[in-house]
């Protein structure tokens, strides 16, 4: 049974106090944001009109009118957050924790922590998936593969998707959408330096016209990671964006890029996870075809490739002469033809179909060249206006995997227009993650001069997909004398077949006879029940402030086999302030109640991390120009994974310098 939180007492004033002085801030920035500043454009827009979402069922659409809860971050309050990773940004999107077991590989994890590595994500930039087909499917890695400043928005549907998307679509899916090469032209250089050994450097550079535009963008994040950590990173990136219209029905996206991660990894004193240096590359290619058939049909090509290749060896001290080796490379070629129509009045249709091909080449993961997974699948999304207050989506999926299978993911939203403002949201989702290579194929064996000497993994194959049902209700109200929205999301989710390891004893006829190693197979699941919400509100000119809450309750149908818990409250607070002379301020303040990570002799206490944002645009002639200063923790040093680690996320301040001309 969980221990509820202490009642306050005398240990936790400590808190309160870190509260009274955020309470303090925000009454000043109040005070200062009332001061008559220059007429700018500002948030009144967003007030007066809801958002469009364009990657929730596939079809354009109002907020109000999509099939689940979404939270779309802007490129302006990209900026405005400080964040230097997706991650970071994921703190302001309700349900989401996020922390990493060392600081150069940031997880992130919707509402319950079920992995290391963001498995039950689904995260696509340009609708391209970046989830990991070498080991165990992680999508960490991949977020950190797009610059922010690139970012036009990003849309987190709250929930699970795999009626659109397929597999992996299950808890959360992120969708980074990059900016218009044409919205971007001219040149860019910005440069970030400050505590943890920060060091950041962009350049952008765009040019064309309104027929042919293009983008490079080349950068560098550099930092000392956690506090006593060997975890000292280095990302190294380069992209290329081009947006053709050959004709006025025509238009054509292509994108490639670049991108290496040199990451430090372990501890002193582990023998099977010892400290040593992990270098990862990533590249890809994207294509994508779209013609406007008519004013209301509209067909869509894509292609994309992705390559990683993984390089992480260490010398295993309790054998002299052998190693440890984790290295590999992971491919995907996905393909994919939609086609999208009005059909009548009040009915719109968007349906497709794709294939895709996996490959993941590692002999110390594997003990093969190669390990292949091929999967078809067929896509339907309708939306039907059924009567003036009730608009209907339903969507189905179904894919065929090559090695367990077909699989079905279906949903049903019904949204009630309460009034042209006021919306509630009924519906219910199946959804899927398919078992990874490793989970599938896994065989980890230990060779010495031709001789084994243990296996650790062997997977055979017998893993089964885990499945995800899901039930919502759901608010979306906007409030304009107040200038406020309100998203409110009450759900049931039961997972069952939760994938994980077993032990066996290897039979006779088998390589390593005798030895215990690892199976993965599908073990009992759990249930989440709760509700989260974000609140938006313009008190008045100048000032926005976000507030986010997730209170969920977990329940396990083993309780002995599954010891990662949630917390019971996650709650994030944002304010978003203009100052006299142009300056801007922000403050966030994100709020954990008792969680673990990995074991419950691993529960964090709950933990308070207040972060600030100072920022000052200006001109030099024709160049615009911002000069900022980001604080992190400045309530100071705190642990984010492990309680026992000394490893610390500590206080930290930076410098940005960013010039557009």
């Amino acid at each position: 049974m969980r221990t509820p939180d202490p009642p306050f007492d005398r240990e936790r004033r400590p808190v309160a106090r870190r509260w009274a002085r955020l309470g303090l801030l925000l009454m000043l920035a109040w005070t200062a944001g009332s001061a008559k500043a220059e007429r700018q454009p500002t948030e009144h827009d967003y007030f007066e009109q809801l958002p469009v979402v364009l990657t929730v069922n596939r079809l354009e659409q109002a907020l109000n009118d999509a099939p689940g809860a979404v939270t779309v971050i802007d490129r302006e309050t990209i900026r405005r957050s400080g964040a230097r990773d997706v991650t970071d940004l994921l703190r302001l999107v309700p349900g989401y924790l996020v922390s990493g077991w060392n600081g150069a590989q940031p997880n992130a994890a919707y509402h319950v922590p079920l992995d290391d590595f963001g498995t039950r994500n689904l995260v696509m930039i340009d609708g391209r998936s970046v989830y990991s087909p070498l080991h165990l499917g992680d999508t960490h890695r991949g977020m950190m593969g797009v610059m922010l400043e690139d970012i036009e928005r990003l849309e987190v549907l709250r929930g699970s998707n795999s009626a659109a998307y397929g597999a992996n679509a299950m808890f959360g899916v992120i969708s980074i959408i990059t900016r218009h090469a044409a919205d971007t032209l001219g040149g860019e250089l910005s440069a970030s330096a400050g505590g943890a050994h920060i060091q950041d450097r962009r350049a952008r550079l765009g040019w064309g016209n309104e027929h042919a535009a293009f983008r490079l963008s080349a950068g560098q994040r550099a930092d000392s990671g956690l506090r006593n950590a060997y975890d000292d990173r280095r990302l190294r990136q380069l992209h290329w964006r081009s947006d053709l219209r050959p004709s006025a029905q025509d238009d054509v996206l292509l994108e490639a890029g670049t991108s290496e991660l040199v990451a430090g990894e372990g501890f002193p004193s582990s023998i099977g996870n010892p400290i040593r240096t992990v270098t990862s590359r990533d590249h890809y290619l994207l294509g994508q075809w779209r013609r406007q058939l008519t004013e209301s049909e509209q067909l869509k090509l894509s292609a994309d490739y992705t390559e990683e290749e993984i390089h992480d060896v260490a010398p295993y001290r309790a054998v002299p002469g052998l190693n440890l080796d984790f290295s590999g490379k992971g491919r995907r070629l996905n393909l994919e033809l939609q086609h999208q129509r009005r059909l009548a009045e009040g009915l719109r249709a968007v349906w497709g179909l794709g294939a895709k091909q996996e490959d993941a080449l590692s002999r110390p993961l594997y003990h093969r060249d190669r390990v292949t997974m091929r999967e078809q699948r067929v896509f339907g999304n309708l939306e039907w206006q059924a009567q003036p207050r009730w608009l209907i989506n339903a969507g189905l999926f179904v894919g065929r995997h090559s090695w367990t299978g077909t699989y079905a993911a279906p949903r049903l939203m019904a949204n009630y227009l309460l009034t042209p403002d006021h919306t509630l949201r009924f519906g219910a989702t199946r959804s899927v993650r398919a078992p990874t290579q490793f989970e599938l194929a896994g065989d980890v064996r230990y060779v010495l001069n031709d001789v084994l000497l243990g296996r650790t993994v062997a997977a055979t194959g017998q893993v089964q997909p885990e499945r995800l049902a899901s039930r919502e209700i759901s608010y979306l109200g906007q409030f304009r004398d107040l200038r406020l929205t309100l998203d409110v999301r009450l759900y049931r989710e039961e997972l069952k077949g939760l994938i994980g390891t077993a032990p066996y004893r290897l039979p006779v006829s088998l390589p390593g006879t005798g030895s215990l190693v690892d199976d993965y197979v599908n073990k009992p699941g759990l249930s989440t029940t709760g509700v989260e919400y974000q609140l938006r509100w313009s008190p008045r000119e100048g000032t926005v402030l976000w507030f986010n809450q997730n209170l969920i309750d977990l329940k396990r149908e083993n309780a002995a086999l599954y010891e990662r818990e949630p917390p019971r409250h996650a709650s994030t607070l944002a304010l978003f302030q203009k100052l006299p002379a142009g300056m801007n301020l922000t403050v966030m303040v994100h709020a954990l109640g008792r969680m673990t990570w990995r074991g419950r002799k691993d529960q964090l206490p709950p933990t308070q991390r207040l972060d600030l944002r100072l920022d000052y645009p200006f001109r030099l002639g024709s160049t615009r120009a911002e000069a900022a200063l980001t604080v992190q923790a400045l309530g100071g040093d705190q642990s984010e994974f492990l309680p026992s680690s000394s490893f610390r996320f500590q206080r930290r301040a930076f410098g940005t310098l960013r010039l557009e001309f």
